[in-house]
């Protein structure tokens, strides 16, 4: 409780003056502790005992001080908790409700640090190298349950629905056409900001309602702004964090008129009506894009949360790809996150018996880290680790990626290996699926490397490769998904047009540029690229 509050208990339970009993909360007892670097009015703390630290007890405790104070922290922790309690630490600046500088405010980033120098929240480094925040209490079970593979899933779908929210935008006209960003923007060199505040997703609005003008008759743009959670469903103590986003953004002088947005699966009737009365838009998923494509976000979700599900069940693929379709570049983000689990499937078929395992997060005995795409381990015969790279059929993974996985991640996996009891004595496989192929430079580093030593095999398995693995396994409802949206993507088709546009354009370059010649001489022969093979004359 607070310092105050446990400071009255002792003046009318216990018959102690004020004073002496404020001095008496203040020199505390054995076992109690004051929360520190949380500040609230009037000088109070909040004190609890050691062994409850961390505990439900003390988050609900701690909650309802924060609330009751009306604090920052209070907002920002429920923003954390409507996404699980875990999320990355450049969308919690985002969530948490605090602006990245603005005079009387505290910052989101003095913010979070406060929160973690409390304790109340921790930094997890992914094995990617993304930071992640998680309450104090989650962070144990973090890499070892569920909620990683939650908050996996949970991304992949709001960056889906961020692409539509994006396109709605652009098509309805309410925002700048090539001026809207989003956090998932790959070019972004910062979160889109509008005034003193980030957002998922942000742009100039010129609509006569939202637009203004200067003195000299210039036309100020409003704004568009969206933040998201797809989460299931939301309260109003959840939404805290952006309603008073939004009311201290419309505070600001110099910023135009915003008309602002919040997506998630669905609202509390509290949650709704609170957005409603602050004027901000509770949009859902159903109302933006329709049932089917709502449905298809949730089963993202939980296929992706529960892998063994889509191994079992395939066909699910296909069912979120065509529910996903209407949404323009849906195929390509979904294409990265899927690869790994036709890969998952692949495997399966090829080693009856073998149930892989996908995303398993390792440490070695120095604390260091790595991501496992796809385990299988074959019961006193090998254990194989897969690394998936799901690129466009017709790109090629990074040269970069490669070395990484050559330099960095192998090598944590041998260490890995080596201490583990069942893992240690069986024959290791390194392999790196694509769904696209390899650069010849890629290939070479692959090959020295196995050089190198005898005691591993090291692969590299490009599209061919996986399409024949996919035919082979005789499986209709794989065959069909991964040829329609890895095989014969539009996109594809479209690269190709576009080859061939190129290749006929040089044609007729050359062609042009030797037919300018002097209609008196002969023309010169065309390039060797363009001329008939000849046939050598008979001896």
């Amino acid at each position: 409780m607070l310092s105050s509050d446990l400071a009255k208990i002792l003046e009318k339970k216990y018959r102690v003056a004020a004073a002496a009993a404020r001095k008496r909360v203040e020199r505390g007892c054995e076992g109690m502790t004051k929360l520190s670097h949380v500040i609230f009015p009037h000088r109070a703390r909040f004190v609890y005992l050691k062994s409850e630290y961390g505990s439900p007890w003390f988050f609900e405790k701690l909650m309802a001080a924060l609330q009751k104070t009306n604090s920052t922290y209070y907002h920002a922790l429920q923003a954390l908790e409507m996404r699980s309690n875990v999320m990355p630490r450049s969308h919690f600046l985002i969530a948490c409700g605090a602006p990245v500088a603005q005079k009387k405010h505290i910052s989101a980033e003095s913010l979070t640090e406060r929160l973690l120098k409390a304790n109340l929240v921790k930094e997890v480094s992914f094995p990617e190298g993304e930071i992640c925040i998680v309450r104090c209490d989650k962070e144990s079970t973090f890499l070892d349950s569920h909620l990683l593979a939650k908050m996996k899933a949970r991304l992949i779908a709001e960056r889906v629905a961020l692409l539509a929210v994006k396109d709605w935008a652009r098509n309805l006209g309410l925002v700048s056409y090539d001026a809207v960003q989003t956090r998932e923007d790959e070019d972004l060199q910062a979160m889109p900001q509008v005034g003193t505040f980030q957002w998922d997703m942000a742009g100039p609005s010129y609509l006569f309602p939202m637009r203004s003008y200067t003195a000299d008759t210039q036309v100020k743009p409003g704004f568009f702004v969206c933040d998201i959670a797809l989460s299931g469903r939301v309260s109003a103590e959840e939404i805290s964090a952006f309603v008073k986003k939004c009311v201290t953004l419309r505070s600001l002088p110099k910023v135009g008129r915003c008309l602002q947005v919040f997506v998630a699966e669905e609202y509390t009737p509290e949650a709704f009506t609170l957005l409603k009365s602050e004027g901000v838009i509770p949009a859902s998923t159903e109302s933006l894009f329709g049932v089917e494509v709502a449905k298809a976000l949730k089963s993202l979700c939980l296929v992706l949360t529960n892998t063994a599900s889509l191994l079992k069940n395939p066909g699910a693929l296909e069912k979120i790809f065509d529910g996903l379709s209407r949404i323009e570049g849906a195929g390509s983000t979904l294409r990265g996150s899927l690869f790994e689990f036709v890969v998952a499937y692949i495997v399966k078929t090829t080693y009856p018996g073998c149930d892989p395992e996908v995303n398993r997060k390792v440490k070695d005995v120095l604390g260091r880290g790595a991501e496992i795409d796809v385990l299988v381990v074959r019961k006193n015969r090998e254990v194989v680790f897969i690394e998936c790279k799901g690129v466009h059929p017709l790109g090629t993974v990074d040269n970069d990626e490669v070395v990484k996985w050559l330099d960095i991640r192998i090598p944590v996996l041998r260490e890995v290996a080596k201490h583990h009891s069942d893992w240690c004595d069986l024959y290791q496989r390194y392999e790196i699926w694509s769904s696209g192929g390899f650069t010849e430079h890629a290939l070479s580093l692959i090959a020295e490397r196995q050089q190198q030593s005898n005691k591993y095999k090291i692969e590299a398995r490009n599209a061919d490769y996986v399409h024949s693995q996919v035919r082979d396994s005789n499986d209709k409802g794989l065959i069909r998904t991964y040829e329609e949206h890895f095989i014969n993507h539009p996109m594809l088709e479209f690269d190709k047009a576009q080859e061939r546009a190129k290749r006929k354009a040089e044609r007729d370059m050359q062609r042009a540029k030797y037919q300018k010649g002097s209609s008196s001489s002969k023309p010169p022969p065309l390039p060797q690229l363009l001329a008939q093979p000849t046939v050598p004359a008979k001896k």
